[in-house]
């Protein structure tokens, strides 16, 4: 039997814990009703400021069930184009937990290309921002991130892109409901790992990035 031991999406770990406590009509109701704008952003490469097309993008907004960080209530994706522009479209209102979404995690977007380090951003919150806000805009539309080309072992990589792959704060059944999104991801993290000169572990990563493909198709 294979073990596999990923590194935890540091996107997680920067997430509150959990909202502050207050009285919020919509815990009455059920609960709350969100929407997000669309919005963009540029990716380049940070050494030499060219943009970088074929880039993959996840979007996830979580929220909070029961005190406590919960999987994605929305999830959109997109990849870049030539000019490195990425474009997400706008959602809702839809129904989400009565305890509101995670600030800085509303939505917290991953960045994956081959031959670079994979990357988080959270989304910034101003000091007025609640939890159960309607509106969870991005508040970095337009802006441009810049992706690291990776130095390192093809195991190192691999490792990293199987952690942006497979990790993330979801249930099975969320996974589900988004399960093109996630098949996406992990479709284009296989195709990495199979561009990567071969050796114990990288296969080993494979092989785990293969059952879930699996699994979800």
């Amino acid at each position: 039997m294979r073990s596999l031991t990923l590194p935890l999406l540091v996107a997680t770990a920067m997430l509150p814990a959990g909202p502050a406590e207050a009285v919020r009509p919509c815990r009455w109701v059920g609960g709350c009703l969100y929407a997000s704008p669309a919005f963009r952003i540029t990716v380049i490469d940070r050494r030499s400021g060219r943009p970088l097309a074929d880039v993959h993008a996840l979007a996830e907004w979580h929220g909070y069930v029961g005190g406590r960080t919960d999987g994605p209530v929305m999830v959109t994706e997109a990849t870049s184009r030539p000019d490195g522009l990425l474009t997400f479209p706008s959602w809702g209102p839809i129904l989400g937990p009565p305890e509101g979404m995670v600030l800085n995690g509303d939505p917290v977007i991953t960045l994956v290309k081959g031959g670079y380090r994979p990357r988080i951003i959270n989304n910034p919150f101003p000091v007025e921002a609640d939890e159960t806000d309607r509106v969870r805009a991005f508040r970095q539309n337009g802006e441009t991130f810049a992706l690291e080309p990776f130095r390192g072992t093809p195991t190192e990589l691999a490792t990293e892109l199987v952690a942006f792959g497979m990790a993330g704060p979801r249930t099975e059944e969320q996974t589900a409901v988004f399960r093109t999104s996630y098949l996406n991801r992990l479709r284009r993290v296989r195709g990495e790992l199979n561009a990567l000169a071969p050796d114990r572990r990288v296969t080993d990563l494979l092989w785990h990035v293969e059952r879930r493909i699996s699994s979800l198709e």
